[in-house]
């Protein structure tokens, strides 16, 4: 996070139990948690720099995700909402959850591990979940953001490699700068670094957004009438 320059970690997974609160605490960072407390493993965790406007909020009930969210007041910028999402395998994707989590602000970025497979953002096959969350993106007016290769590695090197880990945003009128994997640490899920914020006349790193046709015209029109004189920070998340 420090190598990176981190703005916000989301993180899924994390196994975190409440009877250790104190758990993988990042100085400078402010910890969210959600530990699930029902079974083993799951869990999702939301770091913030300490430097940033940010509060916890509360997440609504949901039946098959996992999440963790935080609000972000941004200079020049609505109100964003973050949160960290975890959707186990094999649960399948309910719309009623991603709809209430969508219902969190005006401007909400949803990023985390989903297991939703579609060739769109570069699976190479499609399962119910990306064939449903396809179907959903008209219905709830949300963009996807995935990286340009993949994010999952299975352990079984027989399994293929797949795109897992990526972001629904909506409503944001910053600049999609990158959203990258990153080859680094033990997990099979590889890190995937998102940054959004106002062009800085750097080369973009390869990007895939996948692009709801039927909406640019609007969505364009709406993020010219949101722009502001005063350009907002850079948001880096991972």
């Amino acid at each position: 996070m420090s190598e990176y320059g981190i703005d916000i970690a989301l993180i899924q997974e994390t196994f975190l139990k409440p009877n250790r609160p104190r758990a993988c605490v990042i100085a400078g960072y402010v910890q969210l948690r959600t530990d699930r407390t029902h079974a083993r493993k799951g869990g999702t965790s939301l770091y913030y720099n300490r430097s940033l406007h940010c509060c916890p909020i509360t997440i609504p009930p949901l039946i098959n995700m996992e999440a963790t969210g935080c609000r972000l007041t941004m200079t020049g910028h609505r109100t964003i909402v973050v949160v960290s999402v975890y959707l186990p395998s094999p649960k399948p994707l309910l719309r009623s959850d991603l709809r209430a989590l969508l219902a969190l602000g005006d401007t909400v970025v949803l990023f985390g591990d989903f297991n939703w497979k579609n060739p769109r953002w570069g699976c190479a096959v499609m399962d119910e979940n990306g064939e449903k969350l396809d179907r959903l993106q008209d219905r709830l007016e949300f963009e996807i953001i995935a990286p340009s290769t993949a994010t999952y590695f299975p352990y079984n090197d027989s399994n293929r490699p797949s795109t897992l880990d990526i972001a629904l945003t909506k409503g944001i009128a910053l600049n999609l700068n990158s959203i990258e994997t990153l080859h680094r640490l033990s997990s099979d899920h590889r890190p995937v670094l998102l940054k959004i914020g106002p062009p800085d006349g750097g080369r973009p790193i390869s990007t895939t957004k996948i692009a709801n046709w039927k909406r640019v015209s609007t969505a364009f029109d709406r993020v010219v009438s949101r722009m502001t004189l005063d350009r907002p920070k850079r948001l880096t998340m991972l």
